[in-house]
């Protein structure tokens, strides 16, 4: 079982655009022609909907707060301020808040935890083979980042920021269309509602 799922991460790792497409069509999929889950009453479905919507809208801010500070790095030089400064894959992050809030805004409690496993399972072997690269690139330096900076679970016990920084337009406007993402999908999950209230939409599940 263990070796299936490393080579399952492993493929995915190296084919993540194809595959990213897959689990993006198939989610799509889901999230369209599911019937809402009928073990929840109104108020606990209106609850979720609310924490979704949430998490949605922070994954948006997240991750363009994440591109200002990479977006004002040298290139050649190693990230350490800002959201990188308490946890090593914040722009990670902010892709497991969307894709849960995601899952929670269609109504979806479900489909909200199976994208939160497979998140859990496929980006480890991501996140490896990008740490080997870094390593080549940055050396001990690298290694003395991955020593004191958690690779998930943001400490904020470390944050650090300098008073300015230079950023690069073009990347700061690249990261604002990339976070602008988890807005369409806001506005995706309420067109889905709309169009499910009006029997618009067929539920095949």
């Amino acid at each position: 079982m263990t070796a299936a799922i490393h080579s399952l991460s492993t493929s995915f790792a190296h084919n993540r655009i194809f595959w990213s497409r897959i689990i993006l069509a198939t989610t799509l999929f889901i999230a369209i022609f599911s019937d809402p889950p009928t073990y929840l009453s109104e108020w606990a479905f209106n609850l979720l909907e609310l924490a979704g919507y949430a998490l949605l809208a922070a994954a948006t801010l997240w991750r363009i707060w994440c591109i200002v500070f990479i977006g004002g790095t040298k290139d050649g030089v190693l990230s350490t301020i800002g959201p990188y400064s308490v946890v090593r894959n914040p722009l990670y992050i902010g892709s497991f808040a969307g894709i849960v809030g995601f899952g929670l805004a269609v109504g979806l409690p479900t489909l909200a935890a199976a994208l939160a496993v497979l998140f859990g399972l496929l980006y480890p072997a991501v996140v490896a083979e990008e740490e080997v690269r870094l390593r080549e690139i940055f050396g001990e330096p690298f290694n003395r980042y991955c020593e004191k900076t958690p690779r998930w679970i943001p400490d904020w016990s470390l944050y650090q920021e300098l008073q300015t920084i230079n950023v690069s337009p073009a990347r700061i406007r690249q990261g604002i269309l990339d976070g602008m993402w988890y807005l369409w999908a806001f506005a995706l999950t309420e067109i889905i509602e709309i169009a499910h209230q009006h029997q618009l939409l067929p539920h095949l599940f």
